[in-house]
């Protein structure tokens, strides 16, 4: 071997360990979970803060504007610009209403811009507020911008199902998967990482961590003291230094044995309760639920898929029987499986495929649902059993399980748009003409 081809072959070598190190091919799941964390996060925190617009971002606040600007280039708000409070106002309530949108994931392509430019002009307009906390939420904003995030678990991927189900509702759509999706996230793991190792170095760097008191000067502070707390403490003080070198073993351990297989579920445990323990005993609670949601960035896809058919088996296949020549009927098939992310429901057009457990005339009447155990259960009743079991549809429960209005409302709504199937589908197809 000549030594221009032993260099070739090293540096593909080099270069099929970087795509694979950076460039998976992954799902944006995980992703997900920490854009619907982080998201809920930014909501409660500004929505708290709503009652104290003025004090905190205002000219005649604590920070007022000609003092909050500085000569530093990199320290720029949009709050800069606001003159009056209708416009503080203004921008903080579409603030308010991106975080919701982030959350369902509507639109997200564009809104978790203005999210990431929107928390920055939070920061930089009242330096006083600005925290380590807030440092990370940017982070983790600024990295899902680079993401494709939107692709499951949103409104965006519900729009994206429903779509091909117009053209054929049994159209399914395959997971979103992308090598960017794998450097996003392993960005997101590095910057994970990195803060428990800096977090733990700088601990190391106290006696206090060192002798194993670190946590009883902790809870002997005015700000974290707690009576009951603080006399378990006193009582038994091998729980001080076991707490102390707990989270220090952690947060190396972390560090070093996240990437492992075997060990990362553990780790990621292990790290989850740290953060727990963080926010009940001392009240970090948006510390925390921040620093867990960038920790949903070491979430195995298949662990999520493997949770998904674990759900699916418990609950059992579900066939859902309609009647294909009714326009009406086929669209409000094509809005509600939409929302069935687990592909739990099958469909079966009564039409060109009868049904062996429900008969023809039933289904003139009604749409049907059948069971793992072969019942079938016709209209409200049917969507009222499938809402329950669909995760996609939860956010239905509300609407078809209030005591006794659900059912004395439900059914007889259900039972006249049925019967008035063919004159609304007539309805339908002549807007959409003058459309």
């Amino acid at each position: 071997m000549t030594f221009a081809s032993f260099l070739r072959a090293r540096l593909a070598a080099l270069s099929d360990l970087w795509s694979r190190i950076w460039f998976q091919d992954r799902p944006t799941t995980p992703l997900e979970i920490t854009r619907i964390g982080v998201g809920i996060a930014l909501l409660i925190h500004y929505a708290l803060a709503t009652p104290y617009l003025s004090d905190l971002w205002g000219d005649n606040g604590w920070v007022p504007r000609d003092v909050a600007i500085t000569n530093d280039p990199w320290s720029l708000s949009l709050l800069f610009g606001v003159t009056s409070p209708w416009q503080l106002a203004a921008f903080h309530y579409v603030f308010l209403a991106s975080c919701v949108a982030f959350i369902l994931g509507w639109r997200t392509s564009w809104v978790k811009w203005f999210l990431l430019i929107g928390q920055i002009s939070y920061d930089h307009r009242d330096p006083l507020l600005f925290y380590g906390v807030d440092k990370i939420l940017a982070a983790l904003l600024f990295i899902m911008c680079l993401a494709p995030v939107g692709r499951a678990i949103s409104l965006d991927r519900v729009r994206a199902v429903r779509a091909a189900k117009r053209k054929n509702l049994g159209a399914t759509l395959p997971q979103f998967t992308s090598q960017w999706t794998g450097a996003c996230t392993r960005l997101m793991q590095i910057q994970m990482a990195t803060l428990f190792f800096y977090s733990a170095v700088s601990k190391l760097g106290g006696n206090d961590w060192w002798y194993g008191d670190a946590v009883w000067y902790v809870f002997t502070t005015d700000e974290h003291y707690s009576p009951i707390l603080l006399r378990i403490f006193a009582s038994q003080y091998w729980l001080v230094n076991l707490a102390t070198y707990g989270t220090i073993l952690i947060e190396l351990g972390y560090v070093f044995l996240i990437w492992q297989r075997a060990t990362r579920l553990y780790l990621l445990a292990l790290a989850l309760f740290l953060h727990a323990q963080f926010a009940l005993l001392m009240g970090l609670y948006y510390f925390s639920f921040t620093m867990m949601m960038g920790h949903m960035g070491f979430v195995r896809p298949e662990w999520l898929t493997n949770l998904g058919l674990a759900w699916k088996t418990k609950i059992g296949a579900m066939e859902m029987i309609y009647d294909g020549r009714c326009g009406f009927c086929v669209r409000s098939m094509v809005w509600f499986l939409a929302f069935d992310g687990l592909q739990q429901i099958g469909i079966r057009n009564f039409r060109i495929d009868p049904s062996p457990v429900v008969s023809d005339e039933k289904m003139e009447k009604a749409l049907y649902l059948v069971l793992p155990d072969g019942r079938a259960l016709p209209g409200f009743e049917a969507y009222r059993y499938a809402v329950l079991r669909v995760p996609g549809l939860w956010w239905m429960v509300p609407f078809f399980y209030i005591p006794v209005l659900s059912r004395a409302v439900g059914t007889p709504v259900y039972n006249y748009i049925a019967s008035h199937r063919s004159q609304i589908s007539t309805i339908f197809i002549s807007a959409q003409r003058g459309a």
